[in-house]
């Protein structure tokens, strides 16, 4: 199956589920056990909630066990105006709020909702639990005594970019939990900047660290020094790969078990995916056609691109071959495995919300509100963002089983949205 043929059928697939990045800013290192900044989230086994405190070079996991795991409705969210939401539970100076990372509880699927802001000037973090009917509960993070991890060979913070970017806010940049152990990408002293980290949980064993070089493509050149910028870890024809995205943007594939304590290794460019990018996150999920055909996709999320679309099987097939080693003709040519553009933009974060959609962080272009939105896998776009033929008054469907998909398949979306009037 082509990757255009694939999504095809999982946009017309997504029918039969109805019933189915702005940087840290320097802030003072925090004392043992007490975080202070909250660049990235992730869950993980038995209600563990995962976050990563960047500029102190540390891990804080969380027991959520009694902070409220029932699972909820499995309802898109439709939060046009997401800081007016917050604003009613946390005060902030509005020019100093940053929204750091979005994770989707495994259970309730709600998200929580990592941010940085200043009250009299000072630095503070939050960690938000926002239901779909926008009622939001502030974390205790004071009080829910986390176990913590400490990074070694942390990044310099004398060292800064574009004069007031500490290098520290990149100790992590991103996090992924499978099986029993925490991958950690970000940067490290030493002659590799890069690095990949292997951490067991509990925080109770022997950590593993391996630095990363990358072939380049678009740069055309052997690269030490950029971490990866968003990752997740897949199984690809039976073996565990990191799938990792790039400035830029390369796509990377790394076999764990390369992943040794002290190794130097190189990861494979099975993608150059175009230029002057920052990926913001890379989500691997499955989806069913209409036959009830399940097939497994992942999906980079950028900020300066459409997101990319690409089937495991594709993933697959790049990963076991000999991978780019010359760079592309031209700035902007792309190059390796083939990708299919989903209209995802404005996003500054997503994540996998349930087995209908992904759920996102985004800045409405017309409006600059932030919205916490929900896109159907399948679609990957927001019906009520357009005007178009279909919505004129007088507008027929024709009789053919295209256009009677088409037409269902919008209805559903009128539904997702909070638009069931509208369904024709």
């Amino acid at each position: 199956m082509s990757t255009k043929v694939g999504f095809t059928a999982l946009l017309f697939g997504a029918l039969s589920l109805q019933s189915a990045c702005s940087e840290v800013p320097a802030i003072a290192p925090p004392a043992d056990g007490v975080l202070k900044s909250a660049n990235i989230l992730e869950f993980g086994p038995d209600d563990t909630l995962f976050v990563a405190d960047s500029v102190s070079g540390k891990i804080f996991a969380y027991d959520l066990a009694n902070v409220g795991t029932a699972p909820s409705d499995d309802k898109a969210y439709n939060l046009l105006d997401v800081e007016g939401v917050i604003s009613r539970t946390v005060s902030f100076d509005p020019d100093s709020l940053v929204y750091n990372d979005l994770a989707v509880h495994p259970v309730t699927r709600e998200a929580y909702v990592s941010l940085q802001f200043a009250v009299d000037g000072i630095d503070q973090a939050a960690i938000l639990n926002i239901s779909h009917d926008g009622s939001v509960t502030r974390l205790d993070i004071e009080n829910l005594l986390p176990s913590v991890f400490t990074l070694e060979d942390v990044a310099d913070e004398n060292v800064t970019f574009w004069r007031d970017i500490p290098a520290p806010t990149l100790n992590v940049t991103d996090l992924d939990y499978v099986d029993g152990e925490l991958f950690v990408s970000g940067i490290s002293t030493g002659e590799f900047a890069s690095t990949l980290r292997r951490v067991p949980f509990p925080f109770d064993g022997p950590s593993v660290s391996t630095s990363i070089e990358i072939f380049h493509a678009a740069h055309a050149q052997m690269e030490t020094r950029a971490p990866i910028r968003a990752m997740t870890v897949v199984d690809l024809d039976g073996v565990q790969t990191v799938v990792a995205a790039y400035t830029c943007t390369p796509l990377v594939t790394i076999t764990t078990p390369e992943l040794q304590d002290g190794a130097h290794i190189a990861g494979k460019t099975i993608a150059e995916l175009g230029y002057g990018n920052t990926p913001l996150d890379v989500i691997d999920f499955a989806a069913s056609d209409l036959e009830g055909n399940v097939q497994r996709f992942v999906l980079v999320v950028n900020r300066e691109m459409a997101a990319d679309l690409i089937p495991i099987d594709a993933l697959s097939a790049a990963a076991s071959s000999e991978g780019l080693s010359t760079p592309v003709p031209y700035l902007g040519a792309t190059s390796g495995v083939e990708t299919t553009p989903v209209p995802l933009s404005g996003v500054l974060h997503a994540a996998d919300q349930n087995n209908q959609f992904i759920v996102a962080m985004r800045r409405n272009l017309e409006t600059g509100a932030m919205e916490l939105v929900s896109f159907r896998k399948g679609s990957f776009f927001r019906l009520s963002g357009f005007i178009s033929e279909y919505n004129f008054p007088d507008y027929q469907y024709q009789e053919n089983q295209f256009a009677q998909g088409v037409r269902m398949f919008q209805n559903l979306l009128k539904t997702d949205e909070g638009f069931p009037d509208q369904v024709r």
